[in-house]
């Protein structure tokens, strides 16, 4: 018999945003109860799970969901300070539960990748040569092992995929938090993405929470440190300083804005990195920030490059409905998600195909 997992009916509230007052509230009964109930102090009634599960919109199976929840990875310092305890609390149940679904649609699915995403220990990469450790470094030989041409980086989220990494879609309410990623014992690197977030600014976060992922797994730096480090990733593997460098000669609005449309790269970042390689003074560069917020740019550029698509999530789901053969009662099913959540978390990442097979199975 399948046991009740206390676990996933706080993870069911937070998603929701909902306090324990609140979700006491709403079915009318003592914030203590909901307390001991996600505490494991008491076993819930049949009639309670009926009631929770038509308040959350979960199917009852939810709450049997074998595992536990995650918490935050050790990074996104900055981010976190500013984000509510329930904001914070329903990005995290969002990223717990997506990751349930892609350790459910896997095992069924099997990723075939010729590469993978190290964990780099800083002692090993030094060596017996005694090299200085270099974040440059890093992103220059992570460009070579992934045989990547030189130029701008057509989609990062190709490159993240291609080395057995999944990218999740995700809506995480707000805009304070573009990106976390996670790496655990017996999955993929998982990276989980704002889909509100602007394309050029998607493409920098996946590539800083890459670079978390490849310097901050093994050894984990002060806050500010891992946030430095992970950004300076980003900007030497989306902007390499040897081609970049001749392109910054002239450092102004006009010429950022050209390379923007090239690099698919902010102006923003394209300036950060510039005054990282010391390509400009400190006068152009607080001229720059001057210019940007005069113009309206510092919240949101023009130009935007379009955003990626996840592809292998959406390979894992329409291998589901094309080749195993699950209808959409079925898939929602297994996810235990509402049919109308499954397509709210994941229709606009199936294939046209693959969206009207499902609906089609809806039909009786």
């Amino acid at each position: 018999m399948e046991k009740f997992n206390r676990h996933m009916l706080a993870l069911a509230r937070d998603s929701r945003g909902l306090t324990q007052i609140e979700l006491a509230s709403t079915l009318g009964v003592k914030q203590g109860t909901v307390s001991k109930y996600e505490s494991g102090l008491l076993e819930p009634p049949e009639d309670y799970l009926d009631e929770v599960s038509g308040a959350l919109g979960y199917r009852r199976t939810f709450f049997f969901e074998t595992g536990r929840p995650y918490g935050m990875p050790p990074f996104h310092y900055r981010k976190r300070k500013k984000l509510s305890v329930k904001a914070l609390s329903r990005i995290v149940a969002e990223m717990n539960i997506r990751r349930m679904h892609v350790a459910t649609l896997l095992r069924s699915y099997e990723i075939k990748s010729n590469g993978f995403i190290p964990e780099i220990e800083r002692d090993e990469y030094v060596g017996r040569a005694k090299v200085h450790f270099s974040v440059e470094d890093v992103a220059r030989r992570m460009r070579e092992q992934w045989m990547l041409p030189q130029g701008p980086i057509q989609s990062m989220v190709d490159v993240v995929e291609s080395a057995g990494g999944i990218v999740v879609p995700c809506d995480f309410g707000s805009d304070l938090l573009d990106a976390m990623s996670q790496r655990i014992d017996g999955m993929p690197v998982l990276f989980f993405v704002n889909v509100n977030a602007p394309g050029d600014r998607a493409r920098h976060t996946l590539a800083h929470e890459l670079g978390h992922m490849l310097l901050h797994t093994r050894e984990v730096l002060a806050d500010d440190e891992m946030e430095d480090e992970a950004d300076a990733f980003a900007g030497a593997f989306l902007l390499p300083a040897h081609e970049i460098r001749p392109q910054l000669r002239q450092f102004n609005i006009r010429q950022l804005s050209n390379m923007k449309g090239y690099w698919k790269v902010s102006m923003a970042a394209i300036a950060v990195r510039a005054s990282r390689l010391n390509l400009i003074t400190p006068y152009q560069r607080k001229s720059f920030w001057i210019e940007m917020s005069r113009l309206g740019y510092r919240k949101r550029e023009p130009n935007e490059p379009a955003k990626e698509t996840p592809s292998l999530l959406r390979k894992m789901l329409d291998y589901h409905v094309s080749k195993l053969g699950y209808s959409i009662e079925e898939l929602s099913s297994v996810l235990h998600v509402t049919t109308d959540e499954f397509f709210a978390m994941y229709g606009s990442i199936l294939t046209p195909s693959g969206s009207e097979r499902l609906k089609l199975r809806v039909i009786k």
